[in-house]
């Protein structure tokens, strides 16, 4: 019978280098997990600091100037929001929601995006904007940036107000001149009786005060 003792050293040998390898990437994991866990832990901190010090009070002032406004922070899986959801009114006749939401970037960054839904979709716009930003000390930074995008938003909102797709229910005509505006959004306007007269300026309600039908534009 052959000596099996050469073989079992080599099964031997072989387990325990299998072993050491399981060993070795065990440690590998453990660290790797551990480095990942701390970057989560410090993003969330930095996060949390952000939304409280930079992101939630510029979206407050914005949310002040409107009563269909509500502001709320969210924290997912996916980062911090800064939401604020835009009830539909007759004025700004959609669903509208802009957050401003903060997620881990690489080791050393912060990602911070903003994001516009609006329902329905009856006209283009600019719906996200993304910029990462360093990890240490990022408010000063932060801050223009979300201010900016603050301020687009404001821009694409207030079209919603004369857009003629969104006011097409609001839609009358400047019996002076013809002019077709928004009912919502007009500034001058006289009551007749039982219903009302807009018009798309002052001159041309001046005119039709003056000389009544008389007034309208040749």
């Amino acid at each position: 019978m052959a000596d099996a003792k050469p073989l079992s050293d080599r099964i031997t040998s072989r387990l325990e280098r299998h072993q050491l390898e399981l060993g070795e990437r065990q440690s590998s994991i453990d660290f790797s997990m551990k480095a990942l866990l701390d970057q989560q832990e410090r993003f969330a901190s930095v996060a949390q600091q952000i939304i409280g010090s930079v992101i939630r009070p510029r979206m407050e002032e914005l949310a002040r100037h409107f009563e269909n406004a509500e502001l709320k922070v969210l924290q997912g899986n996916s980062g911090f929001h800064c939401v604020c959801d835009f009830a539909h009114t007759p004025r700004f006749p959609a669903t509208v929601s802009f957050d401003i939401c903060l997620l881990p970037g690489e080791s050393k960054d912060i990602k911070v995006r903003s994001d516009i839904q609006i329902y329905p979709i009856l006209m283009e716009y600019k719906r996200d904007d993304t910029m990462s930003f360093p990890l240490d000390g990022p408010e000063e930074a932060i801050g223009p940036w979300v201010e900016e995008r603050i301020v687009e938003f404001l821009d694409t909102y207030l079209r919603l107000e004369t857009h003629p797709y969104y006011q097409k229910d609001n839609i009358v005509t400047d019996p002076v001149c013809g002019m077709q505006i928004s009912a919502i959004a007009a500034t001058s306007k006289i009551e007749c009786g039982s219903h009302t007269v807009y018009f798309c300026s002052d001159a041309c309600k001046e005119a039709f005060s003056k000389n009544g039908e008389g007034g309208k534009l040749a």
